[in-house]
Protein backbone atom coordinates (compact mmCIF):
# COMPACT_ATOMS: atom_id res chain seq x y z
CA UNK A 1 0.00 0.00 0.00
CA UNK A 2 2.84 2.41 0.91
CA UNK A 3 4.56 1.75 -2.42
CA UNK A 4 1.29 2.25 -4.31
CA UNK A 5 0.60 5.62 -2.65
CA UNK A 6 4.23 6.72 -3.10
CA UNK A 7 4.19 5.87 -6.81
CA UNK A 8 0.79 7.55 -7.28
CA UNK A 9 2.12 10.80 -5.77
CA UNK A 10 5.26 10.52 -7.91
CA UNK A 11 3.20 10.13 -11.08
CA UNK A 12 0.85 13.00 -10.13
CA UNK A 13 3.71 15.44 -9.49
CA UNK A 14 5.89 14.24 -12.38
CA UNK A 15 7.44 16.92 -14.61
CA UNK A 16 5.43 16.97 -17.91
CA UNK A 17 8.42 15.88 -20.04
CA UNK A 18 8.70 12.72 -17.93
CA UNK A 19 4.99 11.84 -17.66
CA UNK A 20 4.13 8.21 -18.34
CA UNK A 21 7.67 6.88 -17.95
CA UNK A 22 8.33 3.75 -15.93
CA UNK A 23 11.35 3.40 -13.62
CA UNK A 24 13.28 1.38 -16.20
CA UNK A 25 12.79 4.17 -18.77
CA UNK A 26 15.13 6.38 -16.74
CA UNK A 27 17.99 4.07 -17.71
CA UNK A 28 18.29 5.37 -21.28
CA UNK A 29 20.28 8.23 -22.77
CA UNK A 30 17.25 10.13 -24.12
CA UNK A 31 15.69 10.51 -20.66
CA UNK A 32 19.08 11.44 -19.20
CA UNK A 33 19.28 14.26 -21.75
CA UNK A 34 15.80 15.48 -20.72
CA UNK A 35 16.84 15.46 -17.05
CA UNK A 36 19.96 17.45 -17.90
CA UNK A 37 17.75 20.16 -19.45
CA UNK A 38 15.48 20.10 -16.37
CA UNK A 39 18.52 20.54 -14.14
CA UNK A 40 19.69 23.56 -16.12
CA UNK A 41 16.26 25.18 -15.78
CA UNK A 42 15.89 24.71 -12.00
CA UNK A 43 17.87 27.33 -10.11
CA UNK A 44 17.37 25.62 -6.76
CA UNK A 45 18.91 22.39 -8.09
CA UNK A 46 22.02 24.27 -9.14
CA UNK A 47 22.29 25.69 -5.61
CA UNK A 48 21.81 22.25 -4.04
CA UNK A 49 24.35 20.64 -6.34
CA UNK A 50 26.95 23.28 -5.53
CA UNK A 51 26.74 21.89 -1.99
CA UNK A 52 26.90 18.31 -3.24
CA UNK A 53 29.92 19.12 -5.43
CA UNK A 54 31.84 20.77 -2.57
CA UNK A 55 33.50 17.54 -1.21
CA UNK A 56 34.54 16.55 -4.74
CA UNK A 57 36.06 19.95 -5.44
CA UNK A 58 37.84 19.93 -2.07
CA UNK A 59 39.31 16.50 -2.86
CA UNK A 60 40.41 17.65 -6.34
CA UNK A 61 42.10 20.69 -4.82
CA UNK A 62 44.18 18.45 -2.55
CA UNK A 63 46.05 17.11 -5.57
CA UNK A 64 47.74 18.42 -8.72
CA UNK A 65 45.77 19.46 -11.79
CA UNK A 66 47.61 16.97 -14.02
CA UNK A 67 46.34 13.88 -12.15
CA UNK A 68 43.69 11.48 -13.46
CA UNK A 69 40.23 11.91 -11.91
CA UNK A 70 37.09 10.04 -12.94
CA UNK A 71 33.40 10.34 -12.15
CA UNK A 72 31.39 7.12 -12.32
CA UNK A 73 27.71 7.28 -13.23
CA UNK A 74 27.89 10.91 -14.33
CA UNK A 75 24.50 11.01 -16.05
CA UNK A 76 23.35 14.64 -15.97
CA UNK A 77 25.86 15.58 -13.24
CA UNK A 78 27.31 19.12 -13.44
CA UNK A 79 30.57 18.15 -11.73
CA UNK A 80 32.73 18.70 -14.82
CA UNK A 81 31.77 22.39 -14.71
CA UNK A 82 33.64 22.53 -11.38
CA UNK A 83 36.52 20.17 -12.31
CA UNK A 84 37.29 20.65 -16.05
CA UNK A 85 39.87 17.84 -16.32
CA UNK A 86 37.45 15.27 -14.86
CA UNK A 87 36.80 12.13 -16.95
CA UNK A 88 33.01 11.65 -16.88
CA UNK A 89 31.72 8.10 -17.40
CA UNK A 90 28.40 6.28 -17.44
CA UNK A 91 26.77 3.15 -18.82
CA UNK A 92 24.75 5.27 -21.26
CA UNK A 93 26.48 7.01 -24.13
CA UNK A 94 25.69 10.74 -23.96
CA UNK A 95 27.42 13.41 -26.03
CA UNK A 96 28.61 15.40 -22.99
CA UNK A 97 30.30 12.36 -21.39
CA UNK A 98 33.89 11.28 -22.02
CA UNK A 99 33.54 7.52 -21.73
CA UNK A 100 30.90 4.79 -21.64
CA UNK A 101 31.82 1.95 -19.28
CA UNK A 102 30.59 -0.21 -16.41
CA UNK A 103 31.48 0.47 -12.78
CA UNK A 104 32.21 -3.25 -12.53
CA UNK A 105 34.84 -3.22 -15.32
CA UNK A 106 36.70 0.08 -15.34
CA UNK A 107 38.96 0.49 -18.42
CA UNK A 108 41.99 1.67 -16.45
CA UNK A 109 45.25 0.00 -15.42
CA UNK A 110 46.04 -0.87 -11.82
CA UNK A 111 46.95 2.03 -9.51
CA UNK A 112 46.52 4.73 -12.18
CA UNK A 113 43.58 6.79 -10.85
CA UNK A 114 44.08 9.60 -8.33
CA UNK A 115 40.42 10.42 -7.63
CA UNK A 116 37.18 8.46 -8.04
CA UNK A 117 33.92 10.38 -7.60
CA UNK A 118 30.37 9.03 -7.39
CA UNK A 119 27.26 11.17 -6.83
CA UNK A 120 24.06 9.26 -5.93
CA UNK A 121 25.31 6.17 -7.77
CA UNK A 122 26.39 3.56 -5.22
CA UNK A 123 22.91 2.68 -3.93
CA UNK A 124 22.08 1.59 -7.50
CA UNK A 125 25.04 -0.82 -7.73
CA UNK A 126 23.65 -4.29 -7.07
CA UNK A 127 27.14 -5.83 -7.31
CA UNK A 128 28.69 -3.27 -4.98
CA UNK A 129 31.58 -5.50 -3.91
CA UNK A 130 32.60 -5.95 -7.55
CA UNK A 131 32.72 -2.16 -7.85
CA UNK A 132 34.72 -1.77 -4.62
CA UNK A 133 37.21 -4.35 -5.92
CA UNK A 134 37.56 -2.36 -9.16
CA UNK A 135 37.94 0.96 -7.34
CA UNK A 136 40.59 -0.57 -5.06
CA UNK A 137 42.42 -1.96 -8.09
CA UNK A 138 42.46 1.34 -9.99
CA UNK A 139 43.07 3.79 -7.15
CA UNK A 140 46.64 4.90 -6.54
CA UNK A 141 48.12 4.69 -3.05
CA UNK A 142 47.33 8.09 -1.54
CA UNK A 143 44.36 8.47 -3.89
CA UNK A 144 40.84 9.29 -2.74
CA UNK A 145 37.35 8.05 -3.50
CA UNK A 146 34.49 10.43 -2.65
CA UNK A 147 30.97 9.01 -2.47
CA UNK A 148 27.81 11.08 -2.07
CA UNK A 149 24.81 8.90 -1.30
CA UNK A 150 21.74 8.77 0.95
CA UNK A 151 22.40 9.01 4.68
CA UNK A 152 20.48 6.90 7.19
CA UNK A 153 19.30 9.18 10.00
CA UNK A 154 16.20 9.56 12.17
CA UNK A 155 14.52 11.79 9.58
CA UNK A 156 15.81 10.05 6.45
CA UNK A 157 14.38 6.66 7.52
CA UNK A 158 10.92 8.23 7.37
CA UNK A 159 11.70 10.20 4.21
CA UNK A 160 13.08 7.28 2.20
CA UNK A 161 10.37 4.87 3.37
CA UNK A 162 7.36 7.06 2.59
CA UNK A 163 8.48 9.76 0.14
CA UNK A 164 11.09 8.25 -2.17
CA UNK A 165 10.70 5.88 -5.13
CA UNK A 166 13.89 3.88 -4.40
CA UNK A 167 13.73 0.96 -1.97
CA UNK A 168 15.40 0.93 1.46
CA UNK A 169 16.40 -2.42 2.99
CA UNK A 170 18.08 -1.72 6.34
CA UNK A 171 18.06 -5.36 7.42
CA UNK A 172 19.63 -6.76 4.26
CA UNK A 173 22.39 -9.28 4.99
CA UNK A 174 23.85 -8.81 1.53
CA UNK A 175 26.17 -6.16 0.15
CA UNK A 176 24.04 -5.57 -2.90
CA UNK A 177 20.80 -6.84 -4.41
CA UNK A 178 19.45 -8.65 -7.45
CA UNK A 179 19.39 -6.35 -10.45
CA UNK A 180 18.03 -6.61 -13.98
CA UNK A 181 20.98 -4.56 -15.19
CA UNK A 182 19.30 -1.15 -15.25
CA UNK A 183 21.26 1.93 -14.19
CA UNK A 184 18.56 3.41 -11.95
CA UNK A 185 15.65 0.96 -11.86
CA UNK A 186 17.07 -1.12 -8.95
CA UNK A 187 18.44 0.15 -5.64
CA UNK A 188 18.89 -0.09 -1.91
CA UNK A 189 19.04 3.37 -0.33
CA UNK A 190 20.75 1.90 2.76
CA UNK A 191 23.66 0.28 0.92
CA UNK A 192 26.40 2.74 1.89
CA UNK A 193 25.16 2.84 5.50
CA UNK A 194 25.30 -0.97 5.59
CA UNK A 195 28.87 -1.13 4.28
CA UNK A 196 30.51 1.82 6.02
CA UNK A 197 28.59 1.94 9.29
CA UNK A 198 26.75 -1.28 10.17
CA UNK A 199 29.38 -3.59 8.63
CA UNK A 200 32.42 -1.33 9.07
CA UNK A 201 34.55 -4.12 10.60
CA UNK A 202 33.92 -6.36 7.61
CA UNK A 203 34.86 -3.49 5.28
CA UNK A 204 38.12 -2.97 7.20
CA UNK A 205 38.97 -6.67 6.87
CA UNK A 206 38.28 -6.75 3.14
CA UNK A 207 39.97 -3.43 2.31
CA UNK A 208 42.54 -2.65 5.02
CA UNK A 209 44.19 0.04 2.87
CA UNK A 210 40.93 1.96 2.35
CA UNK A 211 40.23 4.32 5.23
CA UNK A 212 37.18 6.55 5.71
CA UNK A 213 38.77 9.91 6.45
CA UNK A 214 35.65 12.06 6.80
CA UNK A 215 31.86 11.93 6.71
CA UNK A 216 29.89 15.10 5.96
CA UNK A 217 26.11 15.40 6.13
CA UNK A 218 23.83 17.81 4.24
CA UNK A 219 20.31 18.69 3.06
CA UNK A 220 16.95 17.80 4.50
CA UNK A 221 13.61 19.06 3.15
CA UNK A 222 15.06 21.43 0.55
CA UNK A 223 15.91 18.64 -1.88
CA UNK A 224 12.56 16.89 -1.38
CA UNK A 225 10.64 20.12 -2.05
CA UNK A 226 12.84 21.01 -5.04
CA UNK A 227 11.45 17.97 -6.85
CA UNK A 228 14.87 17.01 -8.16
CA UNK A 229 14.98 16.21 -11.88
CA UNK A 230 11.88 14.03 -11.67
CA UNK A 231 8.95 15.94 -10.17
CA UNK A 232 7.69 19.52 -10.02
CA UNK A 233 9.18 22.07 -7.63
CA UNK A 234 6.83 22.38 -4.64
CA UNK A 235 7.86 25.77 -3.19
CA UNK A 236 9.21 29.02 -4.68
CA UNK A 237 12.98 29.17 -5.13
CA UNK A 238 13.51 32.01 -2.62
CA UNK A 239 11.74 29.98 0.10
CA UNK A 240 13.83 26.89 -0.67
CA UNK A 241 17.04 28.94 -0.54
CA UNK A 242 16.19 30.08 3.00
CA UNK A 243 15.18 26.56 4.03
CA UNK A 244 18.37 25.11 2.56
CA UNK A 245 20.59 27.52 4.52
CA UNK A 246 18.67 27.00 7.78
CA UNK A 247 18.66 23.22 7.64
CA UNK A 248 22.35 23.02 6.74
CA UNK A 249 23.18 25.31 9.67
CA UNK A 250 21.24 22.93 11.96
CA UNK A 251 23.01 19.90 10.46
CA UNK A 252 26.47 21.43 11.00
CA UNK A 253 25.93 23.00 14.42
CA UNK A 254 23.19 21.04 16.21
CA UNK A 255 22.43 17.58 14.78
CA UNK A 256 23.01 15.60 11.59
CA UNK A 257 19.96 13.44 12.31
CA UNK A 258 17.76 15.53 10.01
CA UNK A 259 20.02 15.09 6.97
CA UNK A 260 19.19 12.87 4.00
CA UNK A 261 22.58 12.81 2.23
CA UNK A 262 26.19 12.18 3.22
CA UNK A 263 29.61 12.54 1.62
CA UNK A 264 32.22 9.88 2.39
CA UNK A 265 35.89 10.60 1.66
CA UNK A 266 37.84 7.35 1.50
CA UNK A 267 41.62 7.30 1.13
CA UNK A 268 43.88 4.48 -0.03
CA UNK A 269 46.88 4.33 2.28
Amino acid sequence: MIEFIRNAIDNFLRIPELKGLENEDFDNAEVTAIQRKIFNKKEILQILYREYCRPFVASAERTQKSVKMIEIGSGSSPLKDKIPNLICTDLVNCEWLDLSCSAYALPFKDCTIDRIFLMFVCHHLGRIKDFLDEAYRCLKPGGEMVIIDPAITIFSKFYYKYMHVDSMELQSNEWGFKSDGGRLSDSNIALMWIIFFRDRERFKELYPELVVERVEYSTCLAFLLSGGVRIKQLLPTFVLKILFNVENWIIRHITSQISVTMALTIKRL
